[in-house]
């Protein structure tokens, strides 16, 4: 089975083909498109910029870069730790393609069409398919979307499920149709929020919630099992809107820090080689 996994480059979508890539590439062929929207909003709203830092420009302009570096100097010794994108292209015998900001839907068009994939799966990726892409794939196309649908369509679900103070938030494995977060529903998998973390730590943990759900399907896909789906409930739906800065300081009130340093920090080490043994003390 061919399939073309559509995600963002960034921390995120970097985590997610590093959990997902050994079990989907050792049993199919498999073709990464790398995307990032370029969101305004980023601009206008600090708490959305710092985000963006930790999510796509730390990540982007000195993790990744600093792993390459590493490689080519034969210094990275990833064996069972996470790496960059170059590396998991090189690890895993996969093609990778950078489309930056997919601007018009033709050229998202294009690149799928020249895929031509037996299945899409879309994680973080920001860029809606339209028929012509969704047609070039023989068994349609599978997305994730970090919230409860259709209760939490729209961006940002686990920001808003923190700001309510609410227990859980989730991931949605749904097939994707003409519309936006609208198709029938495979999974919805809950997970617990931890308000002694970050929303950021939170929604990390989010995605590696979903990430399981993806391989279990995509798997059983392959096997030639049918996944069965229910039609989700059109007057259930609700659109979570873009967040404002008093919509952060009311999550700020509640205690909840966007990014924890020591977190963010014990993520990264997860790319690191592990540390030489230490020297016996000397006599």
């Amino acid at each position: 089975m061919k399939i073309l996994l559509c995600t963002k480059r960034d921390l995120v979508g970097n985590i997610m083909l590093n959990r997902l890539l050994p079990a989907l590439a050792a049993a199919h062929e498999v073709e990464v498109l790398l995307a990032n929207r370029i969101r305004p909003e980023t601009a206008a709203v600090a708490e959305l910029g710092w985000l963006k830092f930790f999510e796509q420009d730390l990540p982007n302009q000195l993790l990744f870069p600093l792993l390459d570096q590493a490689d080519k100097a034969g210094q990275g010794d990833h064996g069972s730790h996470w790496c960059s994108f170059d590396a998991l292209a090189r690890r895993h015998d996969v093609r990778i393609q950078d489309a930056g900001h997919i601007a018009q839907s033709a050229e998202l068009n294009r690149r799928v069409q020249q895929a031509a994939p037996d299945l899409i799966v879309s994680f973080q990726f920001g860029f809606i398919f339209k028929p012509e892409a969704l047609e070039a794939a023989r068994l349609g196309a599978l997305n994730l979307h970090s919230g409860a649908l259709p209760r939490n369509a729209g961006v940002n679900p686990t920001f808003w499920c923190m700001k309510a103070g609410e227990a859980d938030t989730a991931c949605t494995l749904h097939w994707i149709d003409r519309g936006i977060d609208t198709g029938p529903l495979l999974e919805v998998r809950p997970l617990a929020l931890d308000y002694t973390r970050s929303l950021f730590s939170n929604w990390i943990a989010n995605y590696g919630n979903g990430a399981q759900m993806i391989e279990d399907a995509v798997l059983a896909l392959g096997r030639g099992e049918q996944l069965p789906s229910i039609a989700q409930v059109d007057s259930e739906r609700h659109y979570v809107p873009k967040p404002t800065p008093e919509d952060f300081a009311a999550l700020a009130a509640r205690g909840v820090r966007l990014v924890d340093t020591a977190d963010y920090l014990d993520l990264l080490a997860r790319y690191l080689p592990a540390a030489p043994a230490a020297l016996p003390a000397a006599a």
